[in-house]
Formats: C-alpha cells, structure tokens, sequence
C-alpha cells in the first residue's frame, strides 16, 4: 500500500545556520535552543525513514527542491515463504537439468598447452601525468559529490568523499572548468598557462546559494495510503 509525505516549512527561520556551532546532524541554534538538522545531502528514502520514526518539532535546513512535493515512504515488504520455495525449486530443477546435460555430452579430448606469463611494467603517459587535480570545499570543509565539467563537453567528474578530485583529461591553456554542487552557486574556473602543468593542485571554495534553502520547524503533511489496484494486489501474491 502506498503511502507520502509531504514536508513544508510555512515559517521559515532568519537565523544564518552557518554562523551556528556544528552537530552530528547539523547544527545547534542558540536563539531555539535546539539541533537544526541539515537535510540537504539526504535522498528521498532518508528522508521518508525518518520522518516516519521521528516525533514532530523537527527544525531543519533544506534544498528548496526537497520541499512542498509528495515524497513516497518507503516501506519494507516482506516476503512469503512460498517464493523461497519456488527459487528453491527452480535451483533444484536448474541442477538436475545441467547435471543431465552433462551426463548426455561426451567430454572432447583436450589439449594443454603451457604458457608463458609476459610481466610489463605500464608507465604513465604524458597526458596522465597533466592531469589536474584539487579540492572543491565550502565556508565548513569538503564538498563530496560536487561535479567539475569542462565547458561545452560531457568531460568531468565527481569529488570523492573528501572533496578531492582529478580530472580525467589533460587540460589546454584558456580551457574552462564548471564546478557545481546543489545549493551552492555554480563557478566557472578558467585555466591559466601554469596550471597545465604536471602536479597543479586547484583548491575551489563554492559559496552557498541562499534562494535554494530554507531553515525552519519542519510540518509533515498529507500523509496519505492510496488504494492498490487489482493488479497491484496479483503482483503481490507473487
């Protein structure tokens, strides 16, 4: 049975949650006296599974594009012992039938041939060896997840959990780099001569994008269960 939610925020909060101390889930606000938790970096499912086990009076910090639409909670299914039986059933079948075939076919006389393992030692190319690399952080550290594409191509990667990244394509003189990252302001870094150079490290710094986040109390609404249709009802017999 389906069930949403939707989370709105008719209140929004004026406070500046940068300026706030840093928690394990956010931050703490000293004019509410209480946790802010920073939503932003949390999928659809996250969200769902805690809103469902926790209790109302939750103050957040969200994207605004997690706001005001019907999040599906995601519910745990449990499955009948007779579709074990069936997979049961079908390995044992799958078996039987192979055991068979093999019975039935007459294994061909085979030849050995012994080989001679060819160790190479593989070096970096030049290209590889000019690959740019950095780190993408904000005002409080890393930024993992950000993108970095080269302008006017599909060219680009990621950071990893540290912000850090190397970009998987020697860069040219005048070429320039998109760094994104939702809820920040996208940065366009032009690549200058000396940065083309072999072990150039980049350190970018994206500030926060304050019209895509809101903080406040956080209103659970429209929880709802939708009537599952016939063949909704016959999908879950199997």
């Amino acid at each position: 049975m389906k069930q949403q939610l939707n989370l709105t925020i008719s209140k929004p909060c004026s406070e500046k949650f940068n300026q706030f101390n840093k928690t394990k889930n956010g931050a703490f606000c000293n004019s509410c006296n209480k946790e802010v938790v920073d939503f932003r970096s949390m999928s659809d499912k996250q969200l769902s599974n805690y809103f469902k086990s926790k209790a109302s009076n939750t103050c957040g910090y969200f994207d605004t594009s997690q706001l005001n639409r019907n999040i599906t909670i995601s519910e745990f299914k449990k499955r009948t012992r007779f579709k074990y039986l069936r997979v049961a059933a079908l390995a044992f079948l799958s078996l039987a039938s192979f055991n068979y075939m093999q019975a039935q076919v007459q294994k061909p006389k085979t030849e050995i041939i012994e080989s001679t393992k060819i160790n190479t030692k593989i070096g970096k190319t030049p290209a590889q060896e000019q690959r740019l690399s950095g780190t993408v952080v904000e005002e409080f550290g890393p930024l993992p997840g950000a993108n970095i594409i080269l302008k006017g191509t599909t060219v680009g990667t990621s950071t990893n959990f540290d912000g850090a990244f190397i970009f998987p394509k020697a860069l040219k003189e005048g070429d320039v780099l998109v760094v994104s990252y939702l809820g920040f302001v996208t940065k366009e870094i032009k690549i200058k001569k000396e940065q083309t150079k072999i072990n150039t490290i980049l350190n970018i710094e994206l500030q926060q994008d304050v019209s895509c986040v809101l903080m406040g109390e956080v209103e659970v609404n429209n929880v709802y269960q939708s009537k599952p249709t016939l063949w909704q009802k016959i999908k879950r017999i199997f």
